[in-house]
């Protein structure tokens, strides 16, 4: 079977939509219900009630002998649950999230501990320092979130998460626990006593002014999101337990300094660290140099100027981002990752051109996005034949001419990305040997469709996705490529097509199948995502 056959065969065979409906809980209220059969027969009972203008809970008699997998509920004004509410005991996944119940008015969930894994309880206005007594007992709960919600103390500003919350509820199987924006300002060394098991833990947005020692007992976790709080420092043996910890995100702190020795525990576990939108002014180098497994560096929007030797450390890293840092480069500013890195981000760092010198190191080094700097020369003349780069973006840096040379001694075929500069003449491409672009896009650019662009597309020096972007005839705009254009420029140009098989490409008929293919593998993905976003509204 070829792939076209197999992905119309896969639309038909992968899911169907079967016959579930609830006739009387669709003529009470604006719910509906529908279910989805997988290609091994697995079937998700799906009953969605968001928004449905709902004061209370719907009588859910009528399914009571039903297999429900989701029921949604979410986007009602529901102030209250009781054990009465739920004549369908074998719900796995409940989402209450944006209703209006408050601690007081949640009786017991235990009735549904034998199938519940999934609970959303967001933005509602559950105190959350005063019990969670309803979910005790959930034994099989496996994800739970509180988003929004509150912590109230009547008596000082500061909305602490208590010790002990979690300890009897008898949470065992619970792998992620989700307390965004829930204002927490501080937590108490014993609150998640009971939730040993967690893998990942988001306690993004809140007011939380240092790492929490609580987290030290959460020694299974894997990823910690602590984004958007206000850390000003990474203390000493802050994750010193957490052995399995693979991803912390900083993201949007306050953070200044990060102690030496505030990742030992890490060495042999930390594969990403997110440190966006902070107030570092340098690599935390001594910090990272024992995290031998680290991959991924997010270093973005600091104030670093200068990088020295910074990058000297037992890791490999694969994948580093410094946008929006004021650089300054020198020839030693990569020394390190020489034989590492492959995906560098460079966006907005105000360099006035490609910094040859400091990339040329890079050996593996394939894909390079140094858009937003508004280059100081209007031409790009750049030599680029001691650079690896396989995909090159150089989007919105106010160009206005590239120069014919500039991609004439490249070291592999390049993907590259002019968009939104100021070109109106791209016939450097074809000054470029055959076969020198994998795709050009150069969308947002003032190209004028003239017989330029009748011999560029048919040039032979780009294959792949060819040349993509839009050029303009009389008024009217054209997308370069189409059949549409091309029929224009027939008219007034002599064709000058050439017959060119570049290396890795395929012969016509197996490329259309092979394209056919893939943009009907496109439309399958994203008709599954559609229609299961859709089952969760």
């Amino acid at each position: 079977m070829n792939l076209l056959h197999f992905v119309t065969a896969s639309l038909v065979f992968f899911f169907t939509q079967a016959v579930f409906r609830c006739p009387v809980l669709e003529k009470q209220t604006s719910c509906t219900c529908h279910e989805i059969v997988w290609w091994n027969n697995e079937r998700m009972s799906i009953v969605n009630c968001s928004f449905a203008n709902l004061k209370m809970m719907p009588n859910l008699s009528s399914l009571s002998k039903q297999n429900v997998t989701r029921l949604l509920l979410n986007g009602n004004d529901i102030s209250s649950l009781s054990i009465s509410d739920f004549d369908v005991w074998n719900i796995m996944e409940l989402d209450l999230s944006r209703n209006t119940l408050q601690t007081e008015s949640i009786g017991t969930l235990s009735h549904l501990a034998g199938e519940l894994t999934k609970l959303n309880l967001a933005r509602n206005r559950i105190a959350i320092n005063e019990g969670l007594m309803f979910i005790k007992n959930l034994s099989i709960l496996t994800e739970l979130v509180l988003d929004s919600n509150m912590i109230l103390n009547y008596q000082t500003d500061s909305q602490i998460l208590p010790n002990d919350i979690f300890r009897d509820l008898w949470l065992q199987s619970l792998r992620k626990l989700s307390l965004r924006s829930c204002g927490i300002t501080a937590i108490g060394p014993r609150a998640f006593i009971g939730l040993e098991s967690i893998r990942e833990l988001d306690l993004t947005y809140n007011y939380l002014e240092k790492v929490p020692t609580a987290i030290l007992l959460l020694q299974n976790l894997q990823r910690l999101f602590l984004g958007g709080n206000d850390i000003i420092t990474i203390e000493a043996n802050s994750f010193i337990t957490l052995m399995h910890l693979e991803e912390i995100i900083l993201n949007y702190n306050e953070l200044s300094s990060i102690d030496a020795g505030a990742f030992i525990g890490l060495e042999g576990s930390l594969k990403e660290l997110e440190l966006y939108s902070n107030y570092l002014s340098q690599i935390p180098t001594a910090a990272l140099r024992p995290l031998r497994k680290l991959l991924f560096l997010k270093i973005s929007k600091n104030n670093i100027r200068t990088i020295e030797h910074a990058f000297h450390g037992e890791y490999a890293l694969n994948m580093l981002e410094l946008d929006s840092n004021p650089l300054e480069f020198s020839e030693d500013t990569f020394q390190g990752l020489e034989h590492s890195l492959e995906t560098l981000f460079l966006r907005d760092t105000g360099v006035s051109g490609i910094p040859v010198a400091a990339l040329s190191p890079l050996k593996m080094l394939s894909y390079l996005d140094i858009s937003h700097n508004h280059f100081s020369s209007k031409t790009f003349d750049t030599d680029l034949s001691v650079l690896s780069v396989q995909t090159l973006v150089m989007s919105n840096n106010s160009l206005q001419n590239i120069s014919s040379s500039a991609f004439s001694r490249l070291q592999n075929p390049i993907g590259l990305d002019l968009d939104n500069n100021n070109l109106s003449d791209i016939s450097f491409i074809v000054s470029a040997p055959l076969c020198s672009f994998r795709y050009v896009d150069v969308s947002g650019n003032p190209i004028e469709c003239d017989c330029k662009i009748e011999g560029i597309l048919h040039s032979g020096t780009i294959f792949g996705m060819g040349l993509t972007g839009s050029c303009w005839l009389n008024n009217t705009v054209y997308e370069l490529g189409s059949t549409r254009l091309a029929a224009q420029l027939n008219t007034f140009c002599n064709r000058t097509e050439r017959s060119v098989r570049c290396p890795g490409t395929f012969d016509t008929n197996s490329s259309l199948q092979s394209n056919t293919g893939l943009s009907l593998i496109n439309v399958w993905v994203l008709f599954v995502c559609s229609l299961l976003q859709k089952c969760w509204k």
